[in-house]
């Protein structure tokens, strides 16, 4: 059988594997029924109530539950197959047990969504993210776009109660903390408002940094065209870069990694001489008081300025990984989607992504590796008729990846156990876990599901 259009994709499946409960009880865990919110179903989708055996909608979503179940990552079981091995596991699942969550989940964290004088510079008065947010079109038949945010609306993260709403969202998925994105040119900061707002508070909100070292540019790209405002290593050298971040590495709330707080450098090799750059900021951490730092680097490739091994020799501790950087990209048919012709960019498989980063992630996982997940990447508010699009992302093929990454890194001392998400709120790149009009909070249960499971 073929489902199409399911969560904004096309499922095949063979009818023999159509399996799904008959009876009249079944066990079935939680996320699996909340994660229906993303069917986007309303009343009107509904038949009226004549009595029917079959052929309606409402026995559509009976026969949805067994493929949802299998597609996040369960299994179906009858009663027979059933082996209770602890009398006594139920009272995990008491409202009173304290649980730990499985992993250090860090989302990334976009700061752009709030005025700025050089955004408004090179855009207009007010521009932010949400501007571009707002005007996406759809390039294809159900192509979920302009891709708009729920429960917090357009927010403007100049203002302390939306980064408080949104701690106490990731909190309840079991997430430790945000990876913000920041941004310093030559000494230069942008965007930097949300992050140094936080510091003058004393908020429960655990935190860390990528410098995101590449150019700013007019298409969002970081390459050497259209550049908005450069990296100049020569104007600045990047050991200043380590002064000017102190006051938020030596924050309690830091994130650290063996007490050692947890940086990020996107692209290490622009850094001129970075190895004795990176020796440097280790230096400067130590006569601060800290115990030194955790550096990672995003794991790019060398076509974006990445390393491929040799951390040591390179000043570096660790692996970041940030899909869809170094993973398969497969081209996703087209035959039936009704693409725009106007349309010029890349349509790829977020389920043939998942796949495999999953086969990747049951091979032994290098220690000084973090895995990364992606909740979706589509970034045609950005680039309109050129983007780079996956498409068939949903909550259930998320949670089976995520899953994945949890487990690699369940066997490490607990400070390692980190997992990286791409990202909380990425709305112009489509990669969002905070809720949306589309799927409500269904990727925060799918992350609390597999980190309380």
């Amino acid at each position: 059988m073929s489902l199409r259009y399911f969560f904004g994709c096309r499922l095949e499946l063979a009818d023999r594997r159509l399996r799904f409960a008959a009876g009249s009880i079944y066990w079935v865990r939680g996320f699996v029924l909340q994660g229906l919110r993303a069917l986007n179903l309303d009343a009107d989708d509904f038949d009226e109530e004549l009595g029917q055996i079959d052929g309606t909608t409402a026995h559509a979503v009976e026969r949805i539950i067994g493929i949802v179940t299998e597609e996040a990552g369960y299994s179906l079981r009858t009663l027979g197959d059933l082996a209770v091995e602890d009398q006594r596991a139920w009272k995990h699942f008491e409202a009173d047990v304290e649980r730990t969550p499985r992993a250090r989940v860090v989302p990334f964290y976009l700061p752009q969504y709030h005025a700025f004088p050089e955004n408004e510079s090179w855009w207009g008065a007010g521009f932010t993210e949400w501007s571009n947010v707002a005007a996406a079109t759809p390039v294809f038949f159900g192509h979920n776009q302009p891709f708009l945010p729920a429960d917090l609306g357009f927010y403007d993260l100049s203002n302390d109660i939306v980064r408080s709403k949104q701690y106490d969202l990731a909190r309840l998925a079991g997430i430790e903390g945000f990876m913000y994105y920041y941004y310093w040119f030559a000494g230069k900061k942008l965007m930097d408002t949300p992050v140094e707002n936080l510091l003058a508070t004393t908020d429960n909100a655990p935190f860390c940094i990528m410098w995101a070292n590449e150019n700013w540019t007019r298409r969002w790209d970081g390459s050497a065209d259209n550049v908005l405002i450069a990296q100049d290593y020569d104007a600045v050298p990047a050991t200043q870069f380590i002064h000017d971040v102190l006051p938020l590495i030596t924050d309690p709330r830091y994130i650290r990694v063996d007490n050692k707080p947890l940086i990020s450098v996107y692209r290490v090799t622009q850094i001129p001489d970075h190895a004795n750059v990176l020796a440097y900021w280790r230096k400067v951490a130590l006569e601060a008081g800290l115990d030194g730092l955790t550096i990672v680097t995003v794991d790019v490739g060398r076509s974006m300025d990445g390393i491929d091994d040799n951390l040591a020799d390179n000043g570096l501790d660790a692996f970041l990984e940030f899909a869809p950087h170094n993973r398969q990209w497969t081209a996703q048919p087209r035959e039936h989607l009704g693409v725009e012709p106007r349309f010029e960019g890349n349509i790829l498989s977020y389920a043939a992504m998942a796949s495999d980063s999953e086969l990747q992630l049951r091979k032994p996982l290098d220690d000084h590796r973090y895995p990364g997940v992606m909740v979706n990447f589509d970034n045609t508010a950005r680039r309109q008729w050129q983007p780079d699009l996956w498409y068939g992302s949903n909550p259930y093929t998320f949670r089976r990846w995520f899953n994945s990454a949890v487990s690699a890194v369940s066997e490490r001392e607990r400070d390692h156990r980190i997992v990286f998400v791409n990202a909380w709120n990425e709305w112009a790149e489509g990669t969002v876990l905070e809720p949306s009009q589309r799927f409500g909070r269904t990727y925060l249960l799918a992350v609390r599901d597999v980190l309380f499971r």
